[in-house]
């Protein structure tokens, strides 16, 4: 069937991108910020570490954790998701672990944006908790190109899983995780697969189930993957945001 077929299948997930491509390089990938420096044994060192263990404690119950600790100029703010198809301990110990290396590899930056297959974190001097802006987003290309199909109608039918599992991802799901299937699509490519997750805490609004090419959903940390079947070998594209 050319048109294919489409299943919503609630999962813990996160938000599908426009292409299906493996990602270039191995994680964790993080986004070092350009909001200035801490020192050690600082006060926001030290506020940085309590937010820490605060998140690796809270983000169990749910999957998912934000908070603060201190005021301003040492006030730091963070928030930590992981895959809605996680069970708790792995999440636990993915933000547990994802801290320590954003600390390693941005070292002393007081902004990072950081991810892992399994969680997404984000720390900030800035308060971006209630932010709808997606800033904190971070990019994860690979550079191999879907070939010898109708390009154009390629990116038809992922705009519809996209759009399709992010409405259910809004909508149906108490972790806003969903995971989507198109069947059928072609010879070459028989299946594309798609996953999305949003922040639990911040309500759908208007028009949650229509993505763009690239996914902006307002106030949405959000992991993004697009997978495509070609030949045994899966193809993806990832993009994270908030």
């Amino acid at each position: 069937m050319r048109g294919g077929s489409l299943h919503g299948v609630l999962l813990p997930v996160l938000v599908v991108l426009a292409l299906a491509l493996p990602l270039a390089s191995a994680q964790p990938w993080p986004i070092c910020g350009s909001n200035g420096n801490y020192t050690a044994n600082s006060t926001y060192q030290a506020n940085l570490k309590q937010l820490a263990d605060e998140l690796r404690k809270n983000v169990s119950s749910s999957l998912f954790a934000a908070g603060a600790v201190g005021s301003v100029p040492d006030a730091v703010y963070a928030l930590a998701i992981c895959r809605g198809d996680a069970n708790a301990s792995a999440c636990a110990d993915c933000v547990g672990t994802i801290f320590q290396d954003a600390q390693q590899l941005c070292a002393y930056d007081k902004e990072v944006s950081i991810v892992y297959d399994t969680c997404y974190l984000r720390f900030s001097n800035v308060n971006f908790l209630s932010s709808t802006d997606n800033s904190g987003l971070v990019n994860l290309y690979n550079g191999q190109n879907v070939t010898g199909e109708d390009i154009a109608r390629y990116d038809r039918a992922v705009t519809g899983l996209l759009n399709a599992t992010a409405g259910y991802a809004a909508d149906n799901s108490s972790r806003r995780f969903a995971t989507g299937e198109l069947a059928g699509f072609s010879e070459q490519y028989p299946k594309i697969y798609a996953m999305e997750q949003c922040r639990p805490d911040l309500e759908a609004g208007p028009g949650a189930g229509a993505v763009p090419a690239v996914p902006r959903r307002p106030g949405g940390a959000a992991v993004a993957d697009v997978r495509s079947e070609h030949q045994g070998r899966q193809e993806r594209r990832r993009a994270v945001q908030h």
